[in-house]
Parts: structure tokens; sequence; C-alpha cells
């Protein structure tokens, strides 16, 4: 029984991936003859080094399919991704010698070139990071202040759970308004699947925290990660962390990306590294991965800084259109002054229509005050998402108003801040600060009444 139950709760814990690899996705789209999507896909984790993806992509050139038919890049890419094993040997041959002496020449160019900026050696020195001992809280989770707990309430630990002897965890993501209260509540990951969230959903709303100093109520989406241990390691914990090792150990990506975010259960591997295992799944096209790797990078978290390396990452990702990367990209290149890159991914960003990612690319552009993004343009980006699919709608209202007041549309701007009260008002009440932002606009629609009056 014992056994089963794991089995269910692993199945559980997959199924709530953030992001998936997307090889699998590329074969897909080919399988379904979307050839130009499949071949951007196969391009990008090719240059990572995903020896598959070489290898389709050479077939791609090939073919003709998703890109012009091109012997001599077919016969690139497929060498190079047999280079270790050796087993399309005839193949690569066949290729090589349907090419006259002189496409043979720019043929053997190719493949030197890829071979010198693709080979194991030269992607660890583009990309690995390298790795120095971490402590179990990294310093990218406490290089930001967090709100402090005034009063908490526990949790109950699910009665199955404890007779199971299942231990676990739940992120939570949340806003707090000008009181400390938490709003906008949600559970982002858990751990297995979603055995401990309406627990810790119902406990956290009883929560009151301290705003931090400088922050805005309803500005900010705060995180914090809830474990729920028993008192002893049980069995079956450990059990299931084995089949995620097991399976992170034989290259599932996705089971590299969870292993990583179990620094706090592996203390008997003391070697136990998350960004080596972040590093494993970003190399097989793991979005997230990439990501998380990126900002490992940049702020030294079980690595060595480098910001060369960690732009490489984001370029990967942002490649893949993860939009977070894209606005990191952005908002990296406006503080380097490079105004063309910045545009490049920002637009990328805008483009990629996430809406988890909506207000922050909105706010970037706002404050960017750069006659490129118009506040008509920024508004337009706004109104373009359903607001059911937006995570943290007050924000994203009030910064329409905003919006709207500043372009001169004080009806528009009075609009939308009364719909971020209405939201507000269904679990908890509107503070003073909100009020005064409302009051300010209807004030500005009542003196243009004045002066239209007057004039």
């Amino acid at each position: 029984m014992k056994k089963t139950i794991s089995f269910i709760a692993f199945l559980l814990f997959l199924q709530a991936s953030p992001v998936l690899a997307n090889f699998e996705e590329a074969l897909q789209n080919y399988e379904n003859k979307q050839y130009q999507e499949a071949f951007s896909q196969f391009y990008n984790l090719a240059e990572i080094g995903h020896k598959k993806a070489q290898f389709n992509l050479g077939s791609m050139f090939l073919e003709g399919a998703g890109t012009d038919k091109d012997l001599i890049k077919a016969y690139g890419w497929i060498k190079l991704s047999d280079l270790e094993d050796q087993k399309e040997v005839d193949l690569v041959m066949e290729i090589y010698q349907q090419l006259t002496d002189e496409k043979q020449v720019e043929a053997d160019t190719f493949y030197t070139s890829l071979k010198e900026t693709l080979s194991e050696e030269a992607l660890k020195t583009a990309l690995e990071p390298i790795y120095k001992n971490t402590d179990r809280k990294s310093k990218a989770e406490i290089r930001r202040e967090d709100p402090k707990i005034l009063k908490s309430v526990a949790p109950l630990y699910p009665r199955e759970a404890s007779y199971k002897g299942v231990e676990g965890w739940v992120t939570v993501a949340y806003q707090l308004d000008g009181e400390g209260l938490p709003v906008e509540i949600k559970a982002i990951d858990s751990y297995p699947g979603n055995i401990f969230v309406r627990n810790t959903l119902k406990a956290v709303k009883r929560w009151k925290f301290q705003l931090p100093l400088g922050d805005e109520p309803y500005q900010e989406v705060y995180k914090f990660k809830l474990e729920f241990k028993l008192s002893e390691p049980t069995q079956s914990n450990k059990r299931l962390l084995a089949e995620i090792k097991e399976k992170a150990e034989a290259g599932d990506p996705d089971a590299q990306y969870r292993y990583a975010k179990f620094k706090d259960k592996v203390d008997y591997e003391p070697e136990f590294n998350p960004t080596k295992w972040l590093y494993k799944a970003a190399r097989q096209g793991h979005l997230q991965a990439q990501y998380e790797v990126a900002d490992s990078l940049l702020f030294g978290d079980g690595c060595e800084a480098d910001k060369e390396k960690a732009i490489n990452w984001l370029v990967k990702s942002a490649s893949g259109d993860l939009a977070i990367s894209q606005l990191k990209l952005a908002k990296l290149f406006s503080r380097l002054e490079d105004k063309d890159r910045a545009y490049f991914w920002l637009d990328k960003a805008i483009s990629s229509q996430d809406p988890k990612s909506a207000y922050d690319v909105a706010a970037f552009a706002y404050n960017l005050d750069d006659e490129r993004y118009s506040l008509e343009s920024i508004i337009s980006f706004l109104l373009s998402y359903n607001i059911s699919d937006i995570q943290y709608p007050i924000r994203h209202y009030e910064l329409l108003a905003k919006l709207y007041f500043e372009s001169g549309d004080f009806g528009e701007a009075i609009n939308y801040q009364k719909m971020a009260h209405k939201k507000l008002r269904r679990v908890n009440k509107v503070p003073e600060s909100m009020q005064a932002k409302l009051q300010k606009y209807e004030e500005a629609l009542k003196n243009s009444k004045v002066s239209n009056v007057d004039a």
C-alpha cells in the first residue's frame, strides 16, 4: 500500500512542474508539421549541446523542413551530434559524398567551427557555473527584504498525510495591504501534489506582516516557503526523494529541476548543490532552470558570480520565449545603457503576452520614460489581457488608473481605480492610500470640467 501511495504522490508531483523541457514539444511540433517552430526549438537546444536536437536539426537541413535545404549544415550538425557515439557514420559519409570538392571543403570548415564552439569543453567554459559550497538558505532567498511576520497561525497538518508519514511544502505568493494583511494569496509551488495547499492558504489568510520600508501596498508580490515536517524523517519521504533522484540521475530534465529544490532534504549528501542540478536541467532546455541558473550566476548562489554566463543563459531561455528572462535582459541592458538590446528584449517580452509578467513588463516600460513606449501603447498592452488570466488584478487595475490619469483621461482613471477597490473589498477594506488616489482622480476630473466651463 505504501508503495502505491508514494508512486501516486510522485506522479502528482511531476504534473505540477512549472516549465517542462522543450525537446518533446519540438518533436511534437515536428510531427504536427509545424516545422518552423520545431526548427527554432531544436536550434536553441542544439546550441547548448543537446545531441538529439543537433541530430534533428541536421536532419531538417537535410530535408529542407522549416528551413532551406542545406547539405553543408546537415553534414556539420549531424556529425557533431555523433561525435561521441559514432552511430551515424554512414549517413554522414553519404551526405558528404553528395557534395562537390569545393563544397566538401566548406562542410569541413563549418563542422570545425561548430566543434570549436559547441564541444563539451567549449560549452562548459561559456555556460557552466564554477561551483562553490552553499548553505541551506541560498543568497537568492535572502538577498531581498521579506515582510516580517507579526502574527501567524500554524496550518493544520493533514491527518492522512501525518498518518502516512508524508512531508512536504507549499510556496505561497501574496500581496500586502496598508495594514500588513495578506491578500491575493496563491500557492505557486507545492510538494507532493496539492496535499498541503488547502490548509496553508486557510492559515495564511489569518496572518499579519510588517510592510517592508518603502514598499507600497498592493504593488509588490512576496513569497515564502512553508514546510510541513514530522519530528522524524519518514520512509515514505525518503522513498519519494530517492525516486526523484533516480530519475534526475537518469537524465530526466524535469526531475533534475525538481531535485534542485530539495536542498533542505539532502543533508546526508554533503556534495549536494542545487545549482549543479539546475545546470543539468538547463542544458536539456528546461527554460525555468535556465532562468534560475542565470539568477544563481548573477548573485553567486552556489557558484561564483559571472554576469557573462548569466546573460548567456538568459538569452537561451528568452529565445525560448520565457518572458521573465526577456524582461530581465531588458533591465540588464538598460542599466548598461545599451538601448538597442534593451529595446529588443523588452519588445520580445511585450509580444510574448505572458499574463504572469504583464504588470512587471508594463511597469518597466513606464519607468523607462521613453517616447518609444508611450502611455497609450502601455495602456493598450495592459488592456490586451483577459483580467481572469491576471494573478494580481488589483495592481493591474491601479496601474491602468495611473496611466489613464497621466494621459489626461480622468474618467477612465476613476473607473479603473474603482475596479481595484471593488476587487479588494471582497477580501479586505480599502486602505487610505488607495482612497487618496481615487480622490485625486476625482478632483482632477472636477477641475477639468470647471476649466472647460470657464473656457
